[in-house]
This record gives structure tokens, sequence and C-alpha cells, in this order.
């Protein structure tokens, strides 16, 4: 009993590994990223909560640029070691220590090389595709229960997150521009006149 108990253990690690792997090695191998989103989030019921459009931008290690474009404009920037929250409409911009975040966010479970240290990540099937799911390792310390990503042809296709309150996000990568250049200067964010400042 215990011998099966061990192969049984064993075979599962193999599996857990064999997944971390090809998760990781598709996500290495995507050294910068952009192109538009769509962005839909829906309650508990099933019912659409908010609907949104805009651009991102992807830099490894941890700069992103996620710009909301339509039906109202805002921003979310990493330099890699501030993240700014910027509401146009209420002249105000967040600013955290991207290190406060521990390394769990969905954002930087694809611009870190880290992923492996603060998720547990596995396959599954969905609506007839696979999918990586990724369950933070710490649960008290995020605000997310899953984060399911798809790739298509071992592009980027889609993510799905699911929070501590059961509402469902889900993005639809488009237009993708994998590798190419973008300077870094490209994720400093400048505070325009007049806008409020907020520490966090």
């Amino acid at each position: 009993m215990t011998r099966v108990l061990i192969c049984f253990i064993f075979f599962i690690s193999n599996l857990f590994a064999s997944d971390n792997e090809r998760f990781a090695s598709l996500i290495d191998n995507m050294k910068t990223l952009s192109g538009d989103f769509e962005q839909v989030v829906t309650d508990i019921n099933g019912d659409l909560v908010q609907e949104v459009k805009g651009h991102f931008y992807f830099k490894k290690p941890n700069m992103f640029r996620w710009n909301y474009e339509e039906p109202y404009k805002n921003q979310i920037i990493s330099d890699g070691e501030l993240i700014y929250m910027y509401d146009p409409d209420l002249k105000q911009v967040i600013l955290s220590a991207l290190k406060k975040l521990g390394g769990v966010s969905p954002a930087m479970l694809l611009v870190s090389s880290k992923a492996k240290e603060f998720f547990l990540i596995d396959t599954l099937k969905k609506d007839g595709k696979e999918w990586f799911r990724a369950v933070p390792k710490k649960v008290n310390e995020s605000s997310f229960k899953q984060i399911l990503i798809s790739f298509n042809k071992n592009q980027l296709s889609e993510m799905q997150i699911q929070d501590n309150f059961d509402y469902v996000t889900n993005i639809s990568f488009i237009d993708l521009k994998e590798n190419k250049t973008i300077n870094d200067a490209f994720f400093l964010f400048n505070t325009p006149e007049g806008v409020d400042v907020i520490k966090n």
C-alpha cells in the first residue's frame, strides 16, 4: 500500500512539473507582447457587469501598460518597480510598490519569470480547449481564486480570472505583436499637472 501511495504521489508531482514546464516555456518565449483586448466581467449569476476595450503592452521583467479606451479611459502601468493606477476623470493616480503584490497578480503571471514560486499550475479542459490554471499558493494574500489562460498556436489567446466573490473577468487578446522592441521609457508614468497622487 505504501509503495502504491508513493508511486501515486510521484506521478502527480510529475504532472505538475510537466504543466509548470510547458507554461514556463510559453511564457519565457514571450519577451514583449502588445495588442488589443476586450474585457467582459460577469457576476456570480452570469449577468453582465462591465464590458471594456483597450490596448496593452507587456515587457519582461515586470513592466506592463494596460490602457482602457472604451467606454472610459483609465490606465494601469508598471515600470518594474511601481504600479500607477490613473483615472483621468477623477484626476488622481494611485501609486503602489510592485513588491507589495508579492508576485500574485494576473499581469505578473505573464511578465514575471517566477510564476511557479507564487502559483500552483496545472491544466484542464474547458469549452473544447486546453487551459492552464494558476491558483495562488497564498490564498489569503490574493483577491482572486484562480486564473485560466489559453494559447492558440503558442500565442496568448484568452484569460479568465475568478475573484473571491465569484465574479469572472474574461479577457480576449487580439492583433498581437510578439517580441517587438518596446523602449523601457514607454512604461514610465509622467503625472499630469493638476492630478492628485495617492500613495498606497
